[in-house]
């Protein structure tokens, strides 16, 4: 969905925010601490339950305030999130009240686009396995299922480990067994959806990184050759030992190489920045294809790419179908690479939290 009008209470010191005719692009501009990166704080929270700069609802939910509210409208969709400070939540989509988080992200496939970020690079296997994660949710229907089935008996194996340390083969064998069925499940959605994914990275990483060539390697976190029973089988008394689960999707990665090393070690700080760009546009890429709108929000686009890299990036966004909510310290740059590329916008100046559409 695209949204055409966002309304947003009691969000950091947003005062509150009531915008309608939304563009394909929107650009937030002001200075720091004016409220620019709360806007898209809020979108955030409310396509995926949280916030991308804190854990903690009481460090975004203004002081004295019992909750925060982020309600947003499509032209064909209404939905709404009040999270309370303790964490709690009500998700209304077209006026009824929803259960689960993932109802909502279905309707609103959100990208993060931050230049300052290179975690998924640098910071281990669990923020790519989120990336790839997050793209499996959005094109492959049945994973969702595989893998609440599979966190359950996860959870549960784990909870017996710890527990005890003289555990039998037999003791563990029910859980075992679902494990391995639904780990193999998750392998075989996984693999299947990073051979296509692979493809549109490339094409993407042609852009913005032309003269560099980086693969994506798929590990499936056990022995795929010999299978997860076998590994949860062999691994028994390890397992024991260690009070946790060593082999499955759960420990899952992303590779990624280069002709010279792993990307970790030999790219430098702007290579990492439009790689991960490049993994992102590509995920896009292919809910594109599969004739689904993403929104990205892309935070502090000027600060730290040149301005060829900007125009790149905008492009590309464009050319996908994407809703964009930029935020900028230079709306001129911006501007200018929106009136190059004839893209539809709206410009939105912000300040001391009050964010106020800029007639042009």
């Amino acid at each position: 969905m695209h949204i055409t009008r966002l309304h947003v209470e009691r969000v950091r010191n947003l005062k509150t925010v009531a915008l309608s005719g939304l563009q394909p692009f929107n650009v937030f501009y002001g200075q720091n601490g004016s409220g620019k990166t709360s806007v898209l704080e809020a979108i955030h929270l409310l396509a995926t339950g949280r916030s991308f700069r804190t854990h903690i609802p009481k460090n975004y939910i203004q002081n004295n305030s019992p909750d925060a509210v982020v309600f947003a409208q499509s032209a064909s969709e209404r939905i709404g999130m009040q999270k309370m400070q303790s964490g709690e939540q009500l998700i209304k989509v077209n006026g009824d009240l929803i259960g689960t988080q993932g109802q909502l992200a279905k309707l609103l496939p959100l990208q993060l686009i931050d230049p300052q970020s290179t975690d998924i690079i640098d910071h281990g296997a669990k923020p790519r396995r989120q990336l790839l994660d997050w793209l499996m949710f959005h094109v492959e229907p049945e994973f969702y299922h595989a893998w609440q089935y599979y966190a359950r008996a996860l959870k549960q194996r784990n909870s017996l480990l710890k527990s005890r340390r003289n555990l039998s083969l037999s003791d563990l064998e029910p859980w075992n067994i679902m494990l391995s069925d639904y780990g193999e499940i998750l392998h075989a959605q996984r693999s299947h959806v990073v051979e296509q994914w692979v493809k549109h990275f490339e094409q993407d990483l042609k852009v913005l990184l032309p003269d560099l060539s980086v693969t994506l390697e798929y590990t499936a976190g056990f022995h795929a050759e010999t299978g997860l029973l076998n590994d949860l089988t062999n691994q028994h008394y390890k397992d024991c030992e260690r009070g946790y689960t060593e082999y499955g999707p759960h420990r899952a990665d992303l590779r990624l190489k280069t002709p010279m090393g792993d990307a970790d070690v030999v790219l430098s700080r702007g290579q990492k920045k439009l790689l991960i760009m490049a993994l992102k546009l590509s995920q896009i890429s292919m809910l594109h294809a599969c004739n689904k709108e993403t929104v990205v929000l892309l935070d502090d686009l000027t600060a730290e790419l040149d301005l060829t890299a900007q125009q790149r990036l905008i492009e590309r966004l464009s050319h996908l179908g994407s809703q964009v909510f930029i935020t900028t310290l230079d709306h001129d740059s911006v501007q200018k690479h929106l009136h190059d590329l004839s893209i539809s916008y709206q410009l939105f100046k912000v300040e001391n939290g009050t964010v106020q559409a800029v007639v042009q």
